[in-house]
């Protein structure tokens, strides 16, 4: 059975619009594949980027994300501006996503790319990666995967903030796209949205 935030919410907009199209569970990368290949496609949750922003439609914003750069908790790395993070041995990222098209947009040289943020965590406690890209939300959850606990890393670097959206592929009818915005605005509207948003511990993004 499916579970999440975003699940949740896209399966809120489908009971109100009668939509009864099943959601998949597919790797990053094969839902980007599908989503750049196949008209009436939703890949969620996506960060909207200046790069990404034409490619698609765009259902949302439903979070904001802060994003750093973890390593070990008893790590001698120091990180004080971004030039630093290029010169410490590897970063583990998340292949194909925002972490690792925006570092790889500025000039990093370093990445190791992994298909979850699960196997970077692993790679940073057996010493293969000197640190790793992750969600400041997203550590738990990537630590306790792995079998290991948050406080076993620690935050050395601040990277960026960014807006989660459902994107949708191009060839989508801009119509369908604006029922499902207008869905999604009236579950703000009715504080269906934030209940979901509190049941998951999150803050409200009413923008």
């Amino acid at each position: 059975k499916l579970t999440g935030l975003t699940v949740e919410i896209v399966q809120e907009i489908q009971r109100r619009l009668s939509n009864t199209d099943p959601i998949q569970v597919v790797p990053w990368s094969r839902g980007m594949d599908k989503l750049n290949n196949n008209p009436n496609t939703l890949l969620f949750t996506m960060a909207r980027t200046p790069e990404r922003d034409r490619l698609y439609h765009w259902i949302g914003p439903i979070l904001s994300i802060e994003y750093g750069l973890y390593v070990k908790a008893d790590s001698k790395i120091k990180i004080d501006k971004l030039e630093d993070a290029k010169k410490i041995g590897l970063i583990g990222v998340y292949r194909d996503d925002i972490r690792d098209q925006t570092l790889s947009h500025l000039g990093f040289t370093n990445l190791d790319r992994a298909s979850t943020s699960t196997s970077s965590f692993k790679k940073l406690m057996i010493g293969r990666i000197a640190a790793y890209a992750d969600a400041k939300r997203g550590v738990g959850i990537s630590a306790n995967t792995a079998g290991y606990k948050a406080s076993d890393v620690k935050l050395a670097f601040n990277l960026f903030k960014s807006h989660l959206y459902i994107a949708v592929s191009k060839e989508t009818d801009t119509e369908l796209v604006a029922i499902w915005n207008n869905t999604l605005t009236e579950m703000k509207k009715d504080k269906t949205f934030l209940k979901i948003l509190k049941k998951y511990n999150e803050e409200a993004n009413q923008n």
